[in-house]
């Protein structure tokens, strides 16, 4: 057991410190999709429905961008002792990570953009792959956005002396 902790222990490490695997890991997962299907996903949609697609790809890239942006002023402000010590060890990695993450959603909203441009045939060729891979990156780097959001809000909540804090939200209902 010990030595699969420390191989996934190496796994994710490589993945924490390396932000480029992603580019890896959403090729091999497309490919697998690919093979699996025997064709892209796209293929059985239909001119319109794939611009529709392509349109909403580019719009949740652009949001999930978005999002991206708020986390980066969150980790710019806090100045917690657990913030100032993460920003000592793994500044570096961090900020590989965020610049990562903005990158990326501009390839994957642009590139759906151009794909949307180029896609002009009844039958979809090439753009089909090219959407399947941006999808598939889009979806391994809100992973990799949701893990950094994860990661500063326990900081912050430690920072703030909020780490016992019970997390769960408490309405009372008022009878009128």
């Amino acid at each position: 057991m010990g030595a699969v902790r420390t191989a996934l222990s190496r796994v994710y490490n490589q993945w924490s410190h390396h932000p480029a695997t992603d580019f890896a890991v959403a090729g091999f997962a497309a490919g697998a999709l690919g093979l699996a299907q025997g064709h892209h996903f796209l293929a059985g949609h239909d001119a319109d429905q794939r611009m529709n697609i392509y349109a909403t790809v580019a719009s949740v890239a652009a949001i999930v961008g978005g999002f991206g942006t708020a986390a980066i002023s969150q980790y710019a402000t806090s100045s917690g002792q657990r913030m100032t010590v993460l920003r000592q060890m793994f500044g570096v990695h961090l900020r590989r990570n965020w610049v990562g993450l903005l990158t990326s959603m501009l390839i994957v909203s642009g590139g759906c953009l151009a794909v949307m441009i180029s896609d002009t045939r009844k039958e979809i060729g090439w753009s089909g792959w090219a959407a399947e891979y941006l999808i598939v990156f889009g979806a391994v780097r809100s992973a990799r956005l949701v893990w950094l959001f994860r990661l500063l809000i326990d900081v912050s909540d430690h920072d703030s002396g909020n780490a016992n804090a019970d997390p769960t939200v408490r309405v009372n209902r008022v009878n009128r």
